[in-house]
């Protein structure tokens, strides 16, 4: 009996996956919210940061949501180049802020962490480091093989598409030489810098908000033209508040010790917040088949 071929992948199909991706981005960050909502009907307390939960039983699920958001972000394509840019070098740092974990690591824990994750004099214990180092440099690894299957696609891409598709090549090619000196630059920075397991951590969440705070500002700056839309203000006010929040929340620490917490838990919630309307902004959008020049399917 002879094999049928399978029926080539219709583009509605695609559509359907770029919906699930970024369905997922949300489903990622309620999981995320769940397991530390279930920590906290144990205690009577909450953490002073959402990342100070790696060292409580939600530590499983902290670190598999960063990794798994940091992968949606980066295979996510912006519609602007500003907030694709944007969006990748947020995805880079969310699997870091995953794997170095903060050395805060508050004191409420339904179950405390055995042996402690930081010494009498401050610096982290052991484990804690012996994870860092395991788990930094396989993201380097990762990111690496990543890189040399990335440029390879590109090449195949360049060389197969129509001529006004190749206009991206350059771009391409710089996003590429940027993402290896980046995993150059931290493999450099584990081997040379004695802080690094004790400060990485914050820089990398900070540098990760900042870009997400960039692809909402790429947004509102896309519809600049078309200010008389609801979308535009929306975009303009999570913007907004997000650049206002992350100034004020830090230096009024009007949340005392879980200033921090309230500053992450600001900035994750109003950026699904501008995951949610850009989703329904885009969600029958049309998009053009580059197959056939000009062509344009509407989403399903």
């Amino acid at each position: 009996m002879a094999l049928q071929r399978p029926e080539p992948l219709r583009l509605h199909d695609v559509i359907k996956t770029y919906r699930y991706l970024r369905i997922g981005m949300i489903g990622a960050v309620v999981l995320l919210a769940a397991s530390i909502a279930i920590e906290r009907s144990k205690v009577d307390c909450w953490q002073t940061s959402i990342s100070a939960y790696y060292y409580t039983p939600v530590r499983a699920i902290f670190v598999g949501t960063m990794i798994a958001v940091g992968l949606a972000l980066i295979v996510y394509k912006g519609q602007s180049n500003r907030e694709d840019v944007s969006l990748n070098f947020a995805g880079m740092f969310a699997p870091v802020v995953a794997v170095a974990p903060t050395t805060d690591v508050g004191d409420c824990w339904s179950i405390p962490p055995n042996p402690l994750p930081v010494n009498e004099d401050g610096s982290l214990a052991d484990w804690v480091v012996t994870n860092i180092d395991n788990n930094f440099y396989a993201l380097l690894i990762a990111g690496g093989v990543g890189l040399a299957v990335a440029a390879g696609v590109a090449m195949l891409v360049n060389r197969s598409v129509r001529a006004p598709l190749v206009m991206g090549e350059r771009g391409t090619r710089v996003s590429l030489a940027v993402t290896g000196l980046l995993l150059l630059f931290g493999w450099w920075l584990i081997q040379n810098w004695d802080g690094f397991t004790t400060h990485a951590h914050g820089y990398a969440a900070a540098l990760m908000f900042v870009f997400l705070v960039g692809a909402i500002i790429a947004k509102v700056a896309e519809h600049w033209d078309k200010r008389d839309e609801a979308w535009f203000w929306i975009y303009a006010a999570v913007a907004a508040l997000m650049v206002v929040g992350g100034a004020l929340i830090p230096t009024t620490r009007i949340f005392g010790d879980h200033t921090v917490f309230a500053l992450e838990a600001f900035q994750i919630a109003f950026f699904a917040i501008y995951w949610i309307v850009q989703t329904a902004e885009n969600w029958n959008e049309k998009v053009v088949d580059p197959t056939v020049l000009g062509g344009e399917v509407g989403r399903e």
